[in-house]
């Protein structure tokens, strides 16, 4: 069997997770069960939140590796491979591995009736724990697909941590249509007797936080309270600042990362109180080590000089407030931006929040997502409301639309692609870059 026909089969699968107003957590633990419940033998780091869960497990990660544990990750989406989905230390899983696991899995489910057989991500998650399970793997870590108290992920019973980065609007359609909502979703992941780190904004989302981690008896720790940064300091593709945790009591001064945003400053911050709550003996080495290694592709990542290519896959208000913020912070510039979206996104609010760092607007389709991209024409209709004629550019094709924008920026401005993250990591293949990893 071959890797594209074990996609094939599990996309086939769909995605009926997305609905949890019909549907649970019954089937993937039905199958947990029968394969005697491996997520139960690892212990697990499990992250939620609107944006940054991504880079935070990344982060905690790394650390963890830097302390010599073999670490498994788990993450979603891709960019540019489904494996990227599951690794261990960096390597993802082998085609030749996940072949194998698919076939186990599509043994099973042939016992199993139609409305028993879990959804497309459930089955990605089942994949995930059994193969850290047989791995052996010392740690795992996890991100929440979709909210926290249906994912799929939010099976595990106890995690080492609970890490919540900040909640803003995002998959209402799922989660509902306040941040009290959503935050009731995603803080469901933390468990009984479990710390919790979170980074929560909002006052209302805060409250359903602390209330939650109250009645489950977990110790909370709260950025920017009970853990922050201070001298802060960029250096063009760098920065540098200090951590400051008041319980437990920690100074640990010049922590470098690879990065220039203050949402990744953030998570660095969240990752590293995470180990020291986790009860997990540390090393300050390590952890300045584990830090700077830390690589995640696609938010604010510079892949070419000159001219200036910038990617970052913000696809929300919140991740395209802090992408502006970050730039404006950074970049004395507008910037050309090549820009599609998913027609399940706020196209107004984004366009809205990026209109001050933009010049020039290039609107492709996204490419590779099928059914939910939005069509150039709707695209453009929005961002009329924001930009001149003059502004815009629409090239259907995204390869097309790509070497267009890069050949116009060159001299002018620099080059930003953002608004999906299908269309970063297609961005990527174009320029023969396929690192995942610091591997």
């Amino acid at each position: 069997m071959k890797l594209s026909e074990c996609l094939d089969d599990i996309f086939t699968l769909g995605g009926r997770i997305n609905q949890p107003d019909k549907y649970g957590l019954t089937n993937i633990k039905r199958v947990l069960s029968i394969l005697q419940n491996p997520e139960r033998k690892v212990p697990y780091f499990h992250i939620t939140g609107t944006k940054g869960k991504g880079s935070t497990s990344n982060y905690i990660t790394s650390i963890l590796r830097e302390h010599k544990y073999k670490t498994g990750l788990y993450i979603s989406p891709s960019l540019i491979s489904t494996l990227e989905r599951i690794s261990i230390d960096g390597n993802l899983i082998s085609p030749k591995e996940f072949v194998r696991y698919w076939k186990m899995l599509k043994t099973l489910y042939e016992d199993l009736k139609e409305n028993e057989l879990p959804s497309t991500f459930e089955t990605f998650t089942i994949m995930a724990f059994q193969y850290f399970f047989d791995e052996n793997v010392d740690y795992g870590v996890l991100e929440v697909g979709l909210g926290g108290r249906l994912d799929a992920t939010n099976v595990i019973e106890k995690p080492v941590v609970s890490v919540i980065t900040d909640i803003s609007f995002d998959h209402q359609k799922y989660l509902g249509s306040t941040l009290k909502d959503i935050a009731f979703e995603k803080s469901k992941i933390i468990k009984s007797g479990s710390p919790v780190v979170f980074n929560v904004r909002s006052g209302e989302a805060y409250k359903v936080i602390v209330e939650e981690a109250k009645s489950n008896n977990s110790p909370f720790y709260e950025f920017g309270k009970d853990f922050y940064v201070s001298n802060v300091r960029k250096f063009g593709s760098f920065s540098e600042f200090d951590f400051i945790s008041k319980n437990p009591k920690a100074i640990f001064e010049g922590i470098k990362i690879r990065g220039i945003g203050d949402y990744q400053i953030i998570d660095a911050a969240l990752s590293i109180q995470a180990l020291l709550v986790s009860g997990i003996n540390y090393n300050v080495n390590a952890i300045k080590d584990g830090v700077l290694k830390a690589f995640w592709p696609g938010r604010l990542e510079v892949i070419l000089k000159s001219p200036l290519v910038i990617l970052d896959g913000a696809h929300n208000d919140a991740s395209s407030k802090v992408l502006k913020e970050s730039l404006q912070g950074s970049f004395d510039t507008k910037f050309v931006v090549l820009f599609s979206m998913l027609s399940d996104k706020d196209v107004r609010t984004f366009l809205s929040n990026i209109r001050e760092i933009t010049s020039y607007l290039f609107i492709t389709t996204t490419p590779n997502s099928y059914s939910r991209a939005m069509n150039v024409e709707m695209l453009y209709a929005f961002a009329r409301e924001f930009f001149s004629k003059d502004q815009i550019f629409i090239e259907k094709d995204p390869r097309r639309a790509y070497f267009r924008a890069k050949e116009f920026s060159l001299n002018k401005f620099p080059l930003l692609v953002t608004g999906s993250l299908y269309l970063v990591g297609f961005v990527r293949t174009l320029e023969n870059i396929f690192t995942f990893s610091r591997n």
